[in-house]
């Protein structure tokens, strides 16, 4: 037992979630943390004004244990709102996320203090996995790749922002998000879009770890699978955002291939995608607004050294959708009647 985890010493970790409307879920993501096999720990959950009994189940867990507070909100301010108001109440020297519908693992927190020791790392990365309510069944997913355990330094930072991870798949130090300002934009949908990979690849002495801490629910309603939702296309300001963040960090100097290409994926391709596949009808106007921008911010992305490497049948497929993105909808629906 180290001096770190005797009490009195204060929590090591500080695992942060925001709350809305997640009754269903919440008792059960609030107890993985709770339940996990490192103690020192504490959990600080902000309640973005649910509506349902969110709130209530929140204040009796934390009745039970002194480990958990509860941030109540009267007026909603959105998940990064929430995120912020919770890493800035936070004691711990690192932080983890978690969502109010997902959980994490038992031994998630411990493994990653460990390995955040061992290797004075202030991101520690894992893979997570996919489940469904009320299934044993877990599909495992590794975004950075197994390979990626032998990774350091600048290599993995390459290997970050060639395949990209989720905010919630990492522990990090605290300091990354506080001391580089990375909180996350306010009000806004894809807040995590606008600081993730920053905070990954600012961070000193990156490690992964080839073990699955995050479970991931995904049959719950969200706005990153749902349709005809305007806010989708808030992924525009959140990749202007990122791309900022790099600058002012110094990483676009460092990375700058692969900067211009993710965002050229984050502002532009997935937009585009999402404009012709998310909504009944093309979102012409919105498609027009990122051709501008990306002529504006990138005139030459065609030239990208990663994205002139994507197989010849994707590169086909994205040019198409951005010239004609009337046709393939059309296209896709006959083809989908088809298939009926």
């Amino acid at each position: 037992m180290t001096a770190l985890d005797k009490p009195g010493a204060g929590p090591l970790v500080s695992v942060v979630m925001s709350v809305y409307n997640t009754e269903r879920y919440v008792g059960d993501a609030v107890m993985s943390v709770l339940g996990q096999s490192y103690r020192n720990l504490e959990m600080i959950c902000f309640n973005d004004a649910s509506t349902d009994s969110s709130l209530s189940i929140l204040q009796s867990i934390a009745e039970r244990d002194g480990r958990m507070r509860v941030i109540n909100s009267p007026v909603n301010i959105r998940q990064g709102g929430g995120r912020n108001r919770a890493i800035k109440a936070s004691k711990g020297d690192y932080i983890m996320f978690l969502d109010s519908d997902d959980e994490l693992k038992p031994y998630a927190v411990e493994r990653c203090v460990a390995a955040a020791l061992a290797n004075d790392s202030e991101a520690v990365f894992f893979d997570y996995c996919r489940f469904m309510t009320g299934s044993d069944k877990e599909t495992e997913i590794c975004q950075l790749g197994k390979d990626a355990v032998s990774l350091r330094g600048d290599d993995l930072r390459r290997r970050i922002l060639e395949r990209t991870a989720s905010h919630v798949t990492a522990m990090y130090a605290r300091s990354v998000i506080v001391d580089n300002d990375l909180f996350f934009p306010e009000g806004i949908h894809y807040e995590d879009n606008a600081v993730g990979l920053a905070m990954q690849t600012i961070a000193r002495n990156p490690v992964k770890l080839n073990e699955v801490f995050y479970r991931y629910r995904f049959d719950n309603e969200s706005v990153t699978r749902s349709v005809n939702n305007p806010r989708f296309f808030d992924r525009i300001e959140s990749a202007e955002i990122l791309l900022e963040h790099t600058k002012r960090l110094g990483l676009y100097d460092r990375f700058r291939d692969l900067v211009d290409y993710q965002f050229t994926n984050l502002y532009f391709v997935h937009t585009v995608f999402g404009a012709i596949y998310r909504f009944d009808r093309v979102q012409a106007d919105q498609i027009r607004r990122v051709k501008r921008g990306i002529k504006t911010y990138l005139p030459s992305y065609r030239r990208n050294p990663y994205y002139r490497s994507q197989p010849f049948l994707l590169k086909l497929k994205i040019e198409s959708h951005v010239r004609w993105p009337h046709l393939i909808k059309f296209l896709s629906n006959v083809n989908r009647k088809l298939r009926k």
